[in-house]
């Protein structure tokens, strides 16, 4: 008999979940996977959730035509569909595609297009995404401190999400903006921040990347062996990764370094083992770069035959990047001056220091003066030698005048931005402490929370002969009392997924919450348990899931645990000297049904909830007896549970008779 084995199959929402995991880790292998099972889906929506995969897989892999080509045709998709928060990450991946592109105002227009749409939804890691990418593109036209700011924002923003995937990103992107002022401390506060995260998420691409990072600021400051300790064991990762394009980088960091150093034999080893990487992965810039390098450390080994070919085949490729440029001519003038050919060297500097100048390079105008300088004293060019040198002290004063002022600009926003924060969350502190975290977390973004629950279970407690009691304790112990039951109370609700409403005087107000998401996550989980399990225990598992979901369970769960509250060992021994025992007692009342809750108030908020139901509650409450749980008819059948007792018609202030019951503890 021939078995076949069950497929999996992911839903949209899944996979649209695995490819937002999948685009954090820079996994093209799983986006692919994604977009493959999204195809096989066939409808519209998936069709472009597939687009959208392969285009951020085209990205990843630096195939910028490609990529366009694919999100372009997702957002024709989403816009079809009127999907705006779809059209507006696809807009969003377009304008990253410019900024890989050195489309630096595209990329602007679109992240700024897709960052309307996303906060006039209100989609929160929408806009976190595209704060991030608008900074990216301050970063890249040397606006710091406007990158700083977006940063920051999307920092926030990702934290009140809880994506730390996004939060990762963004905190390396933060410290790529302080180690390219030079400010290396707050750099690698941010970049352990971001490897904290990724080791966290299991993310060993991230924690590789990151660690590279940390290993460039190491050279950057001159800590050479500190630099290929990171460097080595971010290879070490890349490598048993596969990750051919980050190993085909470093393997040229690493090269770098080596030079740094005079290890030329060492620098042309690593740059050796990147160059076929490259040249694999069609990189021309990675491809030309590295030749650049290679070209240049056999030159300062004195091999200048080989380094003559090796500029040969510099001069044959087509080389847009103004820094391998540069690379090249200062190799070819190094290979003149070796031949005796000075004044030729010298042309070829002069040549390379306008094209220095052209680009705006100030650094390297500066570098190619002060090797024309030591030419013209080879010449004995006294007046070229003045002149050469004259401009170099003056372009270096020039950038150190410019590197203390960016590095105070940057000082003042990073201040400016930390005193935001700190304010921000004193507010959020104050918050938290009148108003639900949920709900908090809502009116920090400015929603107007004002919500129906069609079937939430309203629980009130009350102190039974609180009023005596506290009229012969003093005023310290009954307000030691209050906290330590309500403090329990607190942790009750907690526990039980019960939101706690309020206390007044001696009584508490409490809400079970039934949502529609609650419902349809216990489903997805149950069918998860279903499908993993044997069907007893599925079933066994299921029936406790949808009586969790349950608000009428969550509330009688709590309600009974609270009526086993006892007080402190300190506060026993208060009552049993003040009123000779030490027993305090509660009475409880509950009814389901509809509810309005909602935030009142500006300056002291306060998060309630009203309608017939609260009354009804609360008329449960006052009319219950000490030790007893008294609940109404309909939430005695909402609870559908055996451990209840009839108490029979009574009268209720402004509802008449009505049915009622025990809840036995």
């Amino acid at each position: 008999m021939r078995i076949f084995a069950s497929m999996n199959v992911r839903t949209l929402g899944e996979l649209e979940d695995a490819v937002r995991v999948a685009k954090g880790i820079s996994d093209t292998k799983a986006l692919l996977q994604c977009a493959i099972e999204l195809d096989a889906l066939g409808t519209t929506q998936a069709r472009a959730s597939s687009a959208n995969a392969r285009g951020i897989a085209e990205l990843l892999s630096n195939n910028y035509a490609g990529a366009l080509e694919f999100f372009h045709a997702a957002l024709g998709l989403l816009d079809e569909l009127g999907d705006r928060s779809g059209v507006a990450r696809a807009t969003g991946n377009i304008g990253s595609v410019y900024l890989g592109t050195g489309n630096y105002k595209a990329a602007h227009e679109n992240y700024h297009r897709s960052l309307e749409v996303h906060t006039a939804l209100g989609n929160l890691n929408g806009v976190a995404v595209m704060s991030m990418g608008i900074g990216n593109v301050y970063k890249e036209t040397g606006d710091f401190t406007s990158a700083l700011e977006f940063y920051h924002r999307a920092l926030q923003l990702y934290k009140e999400c809880d994506d730390r995937i996004g939060e990762a990103a963004v905190s390396r992107g933060i410290a790529n903006v302080h180690s390219a002022t030079g400010n290396y401390p707050v750099a690698l506060e941010f970049y352990h921040r971001a490897l904290n995260l990724h080791e966290e998420l299991g993310d060993r691409l991230g924690v590789a990347r990151v660690t590279s990072s940390i290993g460039l600021v190491d050279n950057l400051t001159g800590h050479y062996a500190a630099a290929l300790d990171h460097y080595h064991r971010a290879l070490a990762i890349f490598e048993e990764l596969g990750a051919r394009q980050d190993m085909a980088h470093l393997c040229s960091n690493i090269g770098s370094v080596h030079g740094n150093t005079g290890n030329n034999s060492a620098a042309l080893e690593y740059f050796r083992r990147a160059l076929p990487l490259f040249i694999e992965m069609e990189d021309q810039s990675g491809v030309a770069g590295v030749t650049s390098n290679i070209t240049s450390a056999l030159a300062h080994s004195g091999s200048f035959a080989e380094a003559e070919e090796h500029l040969q085949k510099l001069d044959a490729m087509d080389i847009l990047v103004p820094g391998i440029l540069l690379t090249r001519e200062q190799t070819r003038a190094i290979l003149q001056e070796q031949t005796g050919n000075i004044d030729d060297a010298a042309h070829t500097l002069q040549a390379a220091l306008e094209l220095a100048r052209t680009h705006g390079l100030a650094l390297e105008q500066a570098g190619f003066h002060k090797e024309l300088r030591d030419i013209c004293q080879k010449k004995n060019d006294f007046a070229g030698y003045i002149e050469h040198n004259n401009e170099f002290t003056r372009i270096i004063e020039e950038i150190n005048g410019k590197d203390t002022a960016t590095k105070l600009a940057m000082q003042a926003k990073q201040r400016e931005i930390e005193a935001v924060q700190r304010e921000h969350q004193k507010h959020m502190a104050v918050l938290h402490s009148t108003l639900p975290k949920h709900i908090a977390d809502r009116v920090a973004r400015g929603e107007v929370v004002n919500d129906h629950h069609e079937n939430s279970s309203v629980l009130f407690l009350d102190i039974v002969g609180f009023t005596d009691l506290s009229s012969q304790l003093d005023s310290r112990t009954v307000i030691e009392i209050l906290d330590d039951v309500f403090s329990k109370c607190d942790a009750i609700c907690a526990k039980h997924q019960v939101t706690k409403i309020k206390t007044i005087g001696d009584s508490y107000m409490a809400v079970a919450f039934g949502t529609a998401n609650q419902i349809a996550n216990s489903e997805q989980r149950i069918a998860n348990q279903i499908a993993n399990s044997e069907q007893r225990i599925a079933n066994q598992i299921a029936n406790s899931e949808q009586r969790s979901a349950n608000p009428a369970v969550r509330a009688a769960s709590a309600a009974r645990e609270m009526m086993k509250i006892t007080l402190n060992e300190e506060l026993n021994k208060a009552l049993e000297k003040a009123l000779n025992k030490a027993l305090i007692r509660f009475r409880i009342g509950i009814h389901c049904g509809p509810v309005t809750a909602g935030v009142i108030g500006k300056e002291r908020m306060q998060y309630d909830v009203w309608g017939d139901t609260v009354n009804v509650a609360s008329r449960m409450e006052s009319s219950s007896e000490p030790g007893k749980i008294h609940i109404s008819q309909a939430f005695n059948e909402a609870l559908n549970e055996t451990h209840t007792a009839p108490r029979g018609e009574m009268e209720i202030k402004g509802k008449g008779l009505m049915l009622t019951y025990w809840l036995e503890n």
